[in-house]
């Protein structure tokens, strides 16, 4: 094999990144229509750990725990009551934010105050 030019390592790491850009989607297709089918569904999950989770996990009309490691799936418990899935869920309002220039000029007066006081 010859001598790699700049434009052929260029060009041969174009294809290898457009690659594997193609391969990510078509296996992203392939994962979003084999885990959303059938009657099972991941209601709420919750990271406890690097590689540690628990699973609130709707099957039919029961709901379940299921903690997730390394070492394997555990069922932990059968959990009672209506729970909506994240896509039923609505909205939450975002919490108010004061703009920064209110909350300067505020600790600004209250630090102007006190040293009138001092004086």
């Amino acid at each position: 094999m010859g001598e790699l030019t700049l434009f052929r390592s260029v060009l041969t790491v174009l294809v290898v990144l457009v690659f594997a850009y193609w391969c990510s989607r078509l296996l992203a297709k392939q994962y979003i229509k084999t885990s959303g089918s059938g009657c099972l569904q991941v209601i709420e999950q919750l990271q406890v750990g690097q590689n540690q989770r628990i699973l609130l996990i709707k099957l039919g009309e029961s709901n379940y725990l299921i903690g997730v490691s390394q070492a394997g799936i555990q069922f932990l418990a059968e959990v009672k009551g209506d729970f909506e899935t994240e896509a039923l869920r609505p909205v939450q309002e975002k919490p108010v934010q004061f703009p920064f220039r209110d909350v300067f000029d505020r600790y600004l007066a209250g630090h102007q105050k006190k040293e009138g006081e001092d004086k």
